[in-house]
């Protein structure tokens, strides 16, 4: 066999088990991918006021663009017979992930931790809350804004549901 007069062949014995090595490396000497961790910046979309008129009853939602670690929301529902409920809305970024804390009616808190995110959807759970134990905001066609929450699965499962649009400037 004539391997380029034999250099080559010497030359293939030196890299190969230096290669062979390398292949076989462990993993943690191989460069660090570090995933990126979902942010504030990941929910822009969900900024502005959002509403709905429906059976007499006029929803509205309105959320702060990200700033200083938090997203600020407010959703007001008046009723036909001018009744109106509340309730104050935080999405915080902390050390331990997204967290959406619901302040109904501004009483006391409760903390809904980020379950699922993806291109213009977010999900909160809280499975320890009564109702709602989770949170879903999506982003629908046309502008829309669709927002479910629900507790229990199958015959047991409570929902609520609201599909906003944007609101006109005033």
């Amino acid at each position: 066999m004539s391997f380029a007069h034999d250099g080559g062949m010497k030359l293939l014995l030196v890299v190969l088990p230096a290669l062979v090595s390398l292949a076989s490396a462990p993993a943690f000497l191989a460069p660090a991918r570090v995933p990126q961790e979902p942010g504030l910046a990941d929910l822009a979309w969900l900024a502005g006021t959002w509403e709905v008129e429906a059976g007499g009853t006029r929803t509205e939602e309105a959320w702060l663009a990200p700033g200083g670690g938090l997203m600020l929301g407010m959703n007001r529902e008046v009723r036909a017979n001018g009744k109106a409920s509340f309730e104050y809305l935080r999405i915080e970024q902390r050390k331990e992930g997204l967290v959406y804390v619901a302040s109904p009616g501004g009483r006391g808190t409760t903390d809904f931790t980020l379950a699922d995110l993806g291109d213009g959807f977010v999900e909160f759970e809280n499975l320890a809350n009564d109702f709602p134990q989770h949170i879903r905001y999506e982003q629908k066609p046309g502008g829309e804004l669709h927002a479910r929450v629900w507790s229990g699965e199958g015959d047991a499962a409570k929902a609520l549901q609201w599909t906003w649009k944007r609101a006109a400037a005033k």
